[in-house]
Parts: structure tokens; C-alpha cells; sequence
């Protein structure tokens, strides 16, 4: 067996989707190392809570982001969806962060994803549990979504491997 090409620390959502998109890329000799046990090695990608909003002050970042949605929006994992995409509703209770909304809304727009800030009352309309007296508006992005992590990384270190990654897992990196 050769040496590695690369090794990547960390096989949480990070290293493996990494190593997924090397070896969709065509490299070869990708070793994914972590010292929790796999597939869940016990990191931040066990409990994260999965919300991805794509709008950020950065368009590097957004994009990103975006490309993450399209990513993720059509994996599964065992029948079991990764990515759903139910959209996101941010909500402001203050004119400032109101203000923002619609800054964010602005980049959005500029960098090719659909938002909308929406009036108190289609906030609730949206999500019910809102309390349209509390709220002031909404930036509402539909292709935003909750990622189910889990799903994930145990989907991409499994396309991964099938292109030839190694992962192990209980390896703890000291030099």
C-alpha cells in the first residue's frame, strides 16, 4: 500500500466531505484520520443542529454555502434525507436587526439567492409559533434548510471510500 498523498485530520463533516471532494476530483492515496471511532467520531458533527443559512457578509462564504444546499439537497443516506430544505426565516425584534435583514436580503439578492423580507404577519404565516406582536419583520431565504450532519458525514465518507479514501478512526495524531 502507498503512503498517502494527503491525510486530513478530523472525520467529521469537515475531513469527510473533503475527502469526498478530492476524490471526486480524481485524487488518489486520501487518508482520513480521527481519534474518536467512525463513523461519529464524537466532534461538533454529532450534535450539531444542522441549520445552514446561506446569506452571510461574505460572498466567498455564501457561496460556499450555496454550493453545500446543492450539495446536500440531493444526498440521502439509506433512504434517509440529509438536507431538508424547508427554507429559513430569521426574524427581527428590533429596527436594527431589521435594518439587517434587509442588508442581508440585499446581498443575497446580489449573489443570486431568492430572500424576501416579509411583514410581521407572513412571519407567523411561516411559522406559527411567532408572535407577530414581538416581531417586527423577517428575512425569509426558501432554499436555506436543516442539515441533518450525521446523515452526512456518514454519506460522504461512504462515497469517499468508494473512490478509494481510507478512513480510521481511534488514531490519534501526535507529530
Amino acid at each position: 500500500m502507498a503512503a498517502p498523498r494527503v491525510v486530513i485530520i478530523g472525520a467529521g463533516i469537515v475531513g469527510a466531505n473533503l475527502a469526498d471532494e478530492l476524490t471526486a476530483r480524481g485524487w488518489d492515496q486520501v487518508t482520513v484520520v480521527d481519534q474518536g471511532p467512525l463513523p461519529l467520531t464524537g466532534g461538533s458533527t454529532s450534535h450539531a443542529p444542522g441549520l445552514v443559512f446561506q446569506t452571510t457578509g461574505s460572498k466567498t462564504m455564501t457561496e460556499l454555502a450555496r454550493y453545500t444546499v446543492e450539495k446536500f439537497a440531493g444526498m440521502d443516506l439509506d433512504g434517509e434525507w440529509c438536507f431538508n430544505q424547508l427554507g429559513g426565516l430569521e426574524v427581527a425584534t428590533t429596527p436594527e436587526r431589521l435594518a439587517e435583514l434587509h442588508r442581508r436580503q440585499g446581498w443575497a439578492t446580489s449573489w443570486g439567492i431568492e430572500g424576501t423580507v416579509l411583514e410581521p404577519e407572513e412571519c407567523v404565516r411561516l411559522h406559527p409559533l411567532a408572535d407577530e406582536s414581538q416581531i417586527l419583520g423577517g428575512l425569509y431565504v426558501p432554499t436555506d434548510g436543516l442539515a441533518k450532519a450525521s446523515r452526512v458525514v456518514v454519506a460522504v465518507a461512504r462515497r469517499a471510500q468508494a473512490r478509494g479514501a481510507v478512513f480510521r478512526g481511534s488514531t490519534k495524531v501526535t507529530g
